[in-house]
């Protein structure tokens, strides 16, 4: 099981939450300093114990995507980066060479594919916006797609603010046919809404939707 990066040390952490933040994470995720502090050591050393780890970050803002995740549960944030790093490693062609500036990522970007929205909700979340009306099924591959989401979901995660307060999805169906809908085949939809909701250490909050194919309604 691999990564991209390798083995990182790191110094004493010093956290860049705010203060509001800092006492959300208290609230909800059991955060302390005192906590937090333990519980890095421990999945420092775990993920570097390992055997089945060859590679892998392990500086404190990646190992914190999956300990608040799982509010610091340990044995629950080490399975989850097990799973995260599994997905890696299946769907690499998602995770690798992950660049904004490839001509296939620049138009879609471009384009209002996929993005979040600049700013922050009144709960300090950030809204990922998601147009799969203008992407083209004839002119681009189910791996484009999967690309394009791992740029911005990798983006998202390093920011520590979200992965205490939060994501709010949002999708507009406007131009979807049914060429989108067979660029997946069922069980890899399924495979896929499941992975981004369980595996991907994020915290969805929200899922909203409007001009829904009415394909998907009762998926």
């Amino acid at each position: 099981m691999t990564s991209a990066g390798a083995m990182v040390k790191e110094g004493k952490y010093m956290s860049p939450l705010s203060e509001d933040t800092r006492r959300l994470a208290r609230e909800e995720l059991r955060e302390d300093e005192a906590i937090r502090e333990n519980a890095l050591e421990h999945m420092k050393k775990w993920a570097e114990d390992n055997p089945r780890i060859e590679t892998c970050r392990t500086d404190p803002c990646f190992l914190l995507r999956f300990l608040r995740a799982k509010k610091f549960s340990l044995p629950m944030a080490q399975e989850a980066m097990e799973r995260y790093l599994l997905l890696r490693q299946t769907y690499n062609y998602a995770f690798n060479n992950l660049d904004c500036l490839l001509p296939n990522m620049d138009y879609l970007f471009s384009e209002g594919y996929l993005f979040a929205a600049p700013g922050r909700d009144k709960d300090g979340r950030r809204w990922i916006i998601a147009r799969p009306g203008v992407f083209d099924p004839h002119k681009y591959t189910n791996a484009d797609m999967c690309r394009i989401h791992g740029i911005t979901y990798e983006t998202l995660m390093e920011d520590e603010e979200s992965q205490v307060r939060g994501f709010v999805h949002y999708g507009d169906g406007a131009g979807v046919s049914f060429p989108h809908l067979t660029l997946f085949t069922p069980k890899e939809a399924v495979r896929i809404v499941k992975n981004g909701e369980r595996t991907l250490p994020m915290r969805h909050k929200e899922v909203w939707g409007i001009n829904v194919h009415p394909s998907i309604k009762y998926a």
